[in-house]
């Protein structure tokens, strides 16, 4: 049922809240989807979404059926309120609150490649990197430490991935050894990439799950890390450039494990 909430209505002040603070967002178990395109995927994806959000003048009818469809309760806001509720420059014409969705490590599906985003810092980044996991057939991937995947910037750049890939999150002291203990027991051979001295992906063995992991923008892996791997990896470069962007590299990589 699609009904108008004043500026007032606690809703709105769980709205604001979720954008903008990860800790709330934690304590809540639920974060914000932004935009008619990625509100409609979260609904088709069967999520479960809590609350629609759409401007009173200038509501897009497919989010509205798409919301009444799914019993999920779709609220009119004025319009002047609903443009302070977005994180982007350009109002989005629709919001949805949508429950959490991670899983433990041990529940990622078994066989394939799991990405392991090690301390990334940017949401930019890690978004690019959930679209490219599901893009070239990853079966799962783990967020140790650094960025929120439900970071409003993540969830954007991940493009509707996020809502169909397993993926588990790791957060507290030593969030990459955690991931790195949790992994190796689920069965996995883990793989740390760098910049250099790694063989290449065509040489990672496919006889057993792989977990592939990425570090931070600024830093790569941290040499414990390194140290605790079963191989490194490189991509080979060959122009003058230091390195490549961990985004970059990582599709890279998982392209070349998919297809080797």
């Amino acid at each position: 049922m699609t009904e108008s909430v004043g500026g007032r209505n606690p809703a709105l002040s769980r709205v604001r809240r979720l954008a903008r603070d990860r800790a709330f967002r934690r304590r809540e178990g639920t974060y914000l989807v932004e935009g008619p395109t990625l509100v409609g995927e979260a609904l088709a994806a069967g999520l479960g979404v809590d609350l629609v959000l759409v401007p009173a003048d200038a509501a897009p009818s497919e989010v509205v059926a798409a919301a009444e469809g799914s019993a999920v309760p779709c609220r009119l806001v004025d319009d002047a309120l609903f443009d302070g509720l977005t994180t982007t420059r350009s109002s989005q014409p629709a919001l949805a609150v949508v429950e959490r969705h991670d899983v433990p490590v041990a529940d990622l599906p078994v066989g394939g490649v799991v990405v392991v985003l090690a301390e990334l810092a940017d949401p930019g980044n890690a978004g690019t990197l959930v679209r490219s996991a599901e893009a070239f057939g990853a079966s799962g991937m783990v967020f140790a430490g650094g960025v929120d995947p439900y970071n409003p910037k993540c969830v954007r750049a991940t493009a509707g991935s996020l809502f169909r890939l397993p993926f588990a999150v790791i957060e507290g002291e030593d969030a990459v050894g955690q991931a790195l203990e949790r992994l190796e027991a689920s069965g996995r051979h883990c793989w740390g990439s760098v910049a250099e001295g790694g063989v290449a992906p065509t040489e990672v063995p496919d006889d057993r799950s792989v977990a592939l992991l990425l570090g931070n923008e600024p830093h790569g892996l941290s040499e414990a890390v390194v140290g605790r791997c079963a191989g490194l990896v490189t991509v080979a470069t060959t122009g003058v450039g230091e390195s490549l962007n961990v985004a970059v590299a990582g599709s890279v990589l998982l392209y070349a494990l998919a297809t080797r």
